[in-house]
């Protein structure tokens, strides 16, 4: 399991920020991950839009992909 700060960069996509080992975890569009919401995690997927060329959670396009603290299950 990876928790960790969600981020996006244009040359190199989205990752996440591991906490605890100090690295970085590349993430696709389609991936299934945690988004943690007021102490709770709610089941997300990532999507990238190539009209827009931005990164969106799937059916919470209003929330700001970047710097989400997310958790990825391996």
């Amino acid at each position: 399991m990876i928790k960790g700060v969600l981020n996006t960069n244009p040359k190199t996509g989205i990752y996440i920020t591991d906490e605890e080992r100090s690295k970085s975890v590349n993430i696709r569009s389609g991936q299934y991950l945690y988004l943690s919401v007021n102490d709770s995690w709610i089941p997300v997927i990532i999507r990238f839009s190539p009209r827009s060329h931005g990164w969106f959670f799937q059916n919470l396009e209003n929330i700001d992909v970047d710097g989400q603290k997310v958790m990825l299950k391996s």
